[in-house]
């Protein structure tokens, strides 16, 4: 644990216990997809409908951003499999860390801490939403910052280089994924696509915005269990 995480989990947790309604509300906010990823995905689906003379090259970009964002919580898992594992600060025994009111000692127990989910999935879905305006983009990255990440990093479920590794790694994947080579050769054919075939695009759509509003329970369970029963295989196989 390095100085910047001491400093801030040590600095946030004095206000722990300070307040059973504040404490509470901080866990309920951090606990609820609607206030997560719902909010977001509203924001993505209001620049796909709105009016604008740029519409083709937002929507392109949107779509960019939904596959992104997909790509980026798949190498979040994969990335937390691999790497050492890391305990999250209300589970450091040597942290001495003060548990807010409602949260229990055995939360998110045996899922390692870097990199943040959280930050991977909603930096990169933040920052799609620059392509539709740079105001837009700025109120997604500060309601991230506020209302998904801070509350995380105050009840100890992730130290602040959780999130700023899981921010980098979403930021770069969805501006990969936004580069010029990859719209024209995925996005433009599937926006194309979205024109003449909408019964296929917009399911697929729905499906992957729902998967993020519910924060990829769902899709990082089944990569989770893919993997590791892989990895099960090549591992019989060796011994």
């Amino acid at each position: 644990m390095n100085n910047l995480d001491t400093t801030v989990i040590e600095g946030l947790n004095h206000f722990s216990r300070l307040s059973w309604t504040f404490d509470t509300l901080v866990g309920y906010i951090a606990d609820c997809n609607l206030a997560k990823g719902g909010v977001l995905v509203a924001v993505f689906w209001w620049g796909w409908f709105k009016v604008n003379s740029n519409l083709a090259r937002i929507r392109i970009h949107l779509i960019s951003t939904l596959l992104g964002s997909f790509a980026a919580i798949a190498l979040a898992r994969l990335l937390a499999l691999q790497l050492p594992f890391r305990y999250r600060p209300l589970h450091e025994d040597g942290l001495d860390f003060l548990l807010p009111y409602g949260i229990a000692p055995h939360s998110v127990q045996g899922w390692s801490s870097f990199p943040s989910d959280h930050a991977v999935l909603f930096f990169a879905l933040s920052t799609g939403m620059f392509y539709i305006s740079k105001r837009v983009g700025l109120f997604a990255i500060v309601y991230t910052i506020v209302v998904i990440i801070l509350p995380r990093v105050y009840l100890g479920l992730h130290y602040p280089t959780d999130v700023i590794g899981g921010a980098l790694i979403g930021i770069a994947i969805t501006l990969l994924f936004n580069s010029t080579l990859f719209t024209e050769k995925v996005s433009t054919r599937a926006y194309n696509l979205s024109i003449t075939k909408p019964e296929i695009i917009y399911p697929i759509l729905f499906i992957v915005t729902y998967q993020i509003a519910d924060l990829f329970a769902d899709s990082r369970s089944l990569i989770e269990f893919i993997f590791l029963t892989i990895r099960t295989i090549i591992h019989a196989h060796i011994s």
